[in-house]
């Protein structure tokens, strides 16, 4: 009887022995899952508190302030004195000593040798659908932005950067609740680690990707490589990485007009405007593109007069990307 006990203890023992393993890691793989799921919950959270309680606003010192403390976002950029103060004017910078050629815009506006490739052979229905489109947002201006675009009644398509903080997540929610489009620009936009390889770009593209479907509760399904998809500065085939977001179901957009604000040439609003609005009625569909970033005041001033001459044209409408937008692309060698 004793050594049928044994037998009994022992292969309990055993049985115990084999479960500890799972018993162990089940409850530490749904901590792990609890922590995650709090951790999107606190982000929308945040978002949702700052949009409420800011009005949708914050105030310009706070908004400055925490530029400065993060001042490594703009570091790269040549000029940054657009950013400074609205009441300085629409051009606290000398032209002087550019040429009419750059101060056009021309050196930004062309399109890459080799043209577009549009995904549409369907008859055109005469309207001149065109899309404005916002890189590298948000930043102490995506409201103003918003503002504008409020006022006009018209909607459009940001393409953002990563940025994890409560401003930030309440101008992600804000584009989403105001019915515009949150498309995704890549999470830290430097091209040295986004470009890196393959896997370095799907991973930053699934962290942007999960940031964003965490605050706002929906899924990006656009995107814009930084550079455009013709770029000449990526280490990794770019037709690799096309490839990789049409298998995810994500469509990426490049431009066929460009406004000039993204040059090292910091442009007047005078000129963004007449960049912006170059050749509209020869084309069937215009894809603008324009930057939302504290160094682009002038394209904020630029806004208003670049819908109030589009909506005095006729069979123009000012939409936004949808599922049923005709991807504008260039093409990739």
């Amino acid at each position: 009887m004793s050594r049928v006990r044994d037998d009994m203890n022992k292969k309990l023992f055993k049985i115990l022995m084999k479960l500890l393993p799972a018993a162990i890691l089940i409850p530490s793989i749904i901590c792990v899952i609890l922590a995650s799921k709090v951790s999107s919950l606190q982000r929308s959270i945040e978002g949702r508190e700052a949009l409420d309680e800011l009005g949708y606003r914050e105030s310009r010192l706070v908004q400055l302030s925490w530029y400065d403390l993060n001042a490594g976002e703009v570091s790269d950029l040549e000029d940054i004195s657009e950013s400074v103060d609205p009441s300085m004017g629409d051009d606290p910078v000398s032209y002087d000593r550019f040429s009419e050629n750059e101060l056009a815009g021309v050196y930004d506006t062309k399109v890459p040798q080799g043209g577009l490739m549009y995904a549409s052979d369907s008859e055109w229905d005469g309207i001149h659908r065109v899309y404005l489109t916002f890189d590298d947002g948000p930043s102490i201006y995506t409201d103003d932005i918003l503002d504008i675009l409020d006022e006009y009644g018209v909607k459009a398509t940001f393409f953002v950067i990563g940025k994890e903080n409560a401003a930030s997540y309440s101008r992600y929610l804000r584009i989403v609740s105001e019915g515009h489009t949150l498309g995704m620009h890549s999470f830290n936009h430097v091209y040295s680690e986004v470009y890196a390889s393959k896997d370095a770009f799907i991973a930053d593209t699934a962290r942007l990707s999960d940031l964003l479907e965490d605050v706002t509760g929906v899924k990006p399904a656009f995107y814009r490589f930084p550079g455009g998809s013709s770029n000449d500065v990526s280490a990794t085939d770019m037709r690799e990485l096309a490839d990789y977001l049409t298998s995810q179901g994500i469509v990426y957009y490049d431009w066929n007009v460009s406004s000039g604000d993204a040059g090292k040439i910091p442009l007047s609003s005078d000129q963004i405007v007449r960049n912006a609005l170059n050749g509209i009625q020869s084309r069937e569909s215009t894809v603008i593109l324009m930057h939302d970033s504290a160094t682009k005041y002038s394209t904020v001033k630029a806004l208003p007069r670049i819908i109030e001459q589009l909506q005095s044209m006729d069979n123009v409408e000012i939409l936004p990307i949808t599922s049923d937008t005709v991807p504008i692309q260039h093409i990739i060698y």
